[in-house]
């Protein structure tokens, strides 16, 4: 059990998300969440007037940060014209599994995931993101076809390959945290500054995601 002098509704977002990391927002109870934070349950309800609503602002926690996350970087075109095809996507990706093998993406991207098939308020929120980093992916790639790094594109041929590599880079993370989840369940945890503390484990291995930025690059020339 956490001792915490001071508990504020991101505490209780936080604890929301790691209960339902590990247990499912299913199994998440609310004695689960107070004993994480080292409070008595009763005390929840200064902040709250019912699990439900926790759930509810978990949710939009996580709208709120997925809307502010990124697959590119702001400086793709000059990426683009400096850099082969394959050196900036594979770039990008391992960016990207790093970033989202971390708090608080890590916990965002499962409860998002398990979620979605039940909410539609999450359903939406999955919907939006995937989008988002379809349409980046087509822009990165229109960038890459006009600094010719890879054969020209149309406008329509640029959305169509960004969506194939965007749901493949997408699905393969989908399989990588669900890997990580695994992993994370296994290894014991130090510190005290996270939730979960430091991971003391070896990084599961996205090679396979650069292998598949590789060969969709061949398809490109």
């Amino acid at each position: 059990m956490r001792s915490n002098a001071k508990v504020s509704k991101e505490k209780i977002i936080s604890a929301v998300l790691a209960c339902s990391f590990e247990k499912g927002v299913g199994a998440t109870s609310l004695a689960a969440i107070s004993s994480r934070l080292g409070i008595k349950k009763a005390s929840l309800y200064n902040h709250y007037n019912s699990r439900e609503d926790m759930i509810s602002d978990t949710v939009k926690y996580c709208g709120e940060v997925l809307s502010k996350t990124f697959f590119i970087p702001n400086n793709i075109e000059a990426l683009a014209s400096r850099y082969s095809a394959a050196s900036v996507l594979r770039a990008i990706v391992n960016r990207w599994f790093k970033l989202n093998e971390k708090e608080p993406l890590l916990l965002i991207n499962s409860f998002i995931e398990s979620e979605k098939y039940f909410s539609d308020s999450v359903q939406e929120i999955a919907g939006q993101y995937r989008k988002k980093i379809t349409e980046q992916t087509t822009r990165a790639l229109r960038n890459l076809s006009d600094a010719k790094k890879i054969r020209e594109l149309t406008d329509a041929q640029a959305e169509d390959f960004g969506t194939l590599l965007a749901s493949a880079i997408h699905d393969y993370l989908d399989d990588y945290i669900a890997r990580k989840k695994t992993e994370i369940r296994l290894k014991p945890y130090v510190g005290k500054d996270s939730l979960f503390g430091e991971l003391v484990t070896e990084s599961v291995n996205y090679s396979y995601a650069e292998k598949i930025v590789e060969n969709f690059c061949l398809l490109l020339k």
